[in-house]
């Protein structure tokens, strides 16, 4: 794991995603699917979210993760660190 995030990154959704391009986020949502690259995070508010990946993260589908990243100018989230949430987060 590096340490790229800031202290105070702010939890965010899809429809915030927009007014933080450039900026470092954290984002939960659940795995929809993934290749080598990239990964779809749908979020709490039903929207999805391209995650490009480091070379040596991994996410399975339909996981819940919280990603740490930068968002990209298309929206995106360019992954620092992942965390796995597991099934029962929230109750």
């Amino acid at each position: 794991m590096n340490n790229k995030t800031e202290p105070s990154s702010p939890r965010i959704n899809f429809s915030l995603l927009s007014k933080y391009r450039g900026q470092t986020v954290r984002c939960i949502g659940r795995v929809l699917n993934t290749t080598k690259t990239d990964a779809t995070l749908e979020t709490c508010d039903r929207g999805q979210v391209t995650v490009h990946l480091e070379p040596d993260t991994t996410l399975m589908p339909f996981s819940n993760v919280e990603v740490v990243g930068r968002v990209t100018t298309e929206l995106g989230i360019k992954v620092y660190v992942t965390y796995d949430i597991n099934d029962d987060f929230g109750e």
